[in-house]
């Protein structure tokens, strides 16, 4: 990536945070790489601390989670987990010391989009743990709501869909084609104006791409 590229994203991702900032998200940081976003993470966490985590492609992008297995409890659950076990999963992570999520958009004003099919990893980003931390590459980023909204359906679910090998139109249609079929992934999308007041958060922007 060439350097009028990586200032332009600088640039970019600066507005993003101070939106966020003004929407009360108080930590919010740009950093250059995934690996800076990871030693962040790091030295965020203390050991023995209990963590949360979804099924984020950003998040496993930093190769963060194989060094929390070394100092915490990791709460998250495993392909191929039956669904009551997997709920059972869910709930203990609502109740962890740090969440760790992506969102699959974010506005230049500094709304936070996610989309999901049985809604645990809302409700743990919204509520329940003692902080979430979400993390964004620069390709999460659009100017408003619509294009937020046609981002988390067309570009992630569809990602996702493919890479669970999951039987919706949208895998051989490459687009999102409003399904009603049972191994639809997005059921449920949610997005934050503003902190919610009860939880605290911290946002690591990066300037490389990361995840869907």
């Amino acid at each position: 990536m060439d350097e009028n590229t990586l200032k332009y994203h600088r640039v970019l991702l600066e507005k993003v945070a101070d939106a966020l900032k003004k929407n009360n998200f108080e930590d919010v940081s740009v950093v250059d790489s995934k690996e800076q976003a990871k030693e962040k993470i790091l030295k965020l966490i203390p050991a023995n601390s209990k963590v949360g985590a979804g099924g984020s492609m950003t998040v496993r992008s930093l190769g963060v989670m194989d060094e929390l297995k070394k100092k915490c409890n990791i709460v998250q659950h495993s392909v191929g987990m039956p669904l009551e076990e997997r709920k059972k999963i869910w709930h203990e992570a609502t109740g962890a010391d740090f969440y760790l999520a992506s969102p699959q958009a974010i506005t230049t004003d500094g709304h936070l989009f996610f989309i999901d099919k049985y809604g645990n990893r809302l409700s743990a980003i919204i509520f329940g743990p003692t902080r979430v931390v979400l993390v964004a590459g620069y390709n999460k980023v659009v100017r408003d709501l619509d294009e937020a909204l046609w981002r988390i359906k067309n570009v992630a679910a569809v990602k996702n869909a493919i890479r669970l090998n999951v039987k919706t139109p949208c895998v051989t249609a490459g687009k999102c084609m409003d399904c009603n079929v049972p191994e639809r992934i997005c059921n449920v999308v949610t997005y934050l104006l503003k902190r919610p007041a009860a939880t605290d958060y911290t946002v690591i922007l990066i300037k490389e791409e990361a995840g869907y």
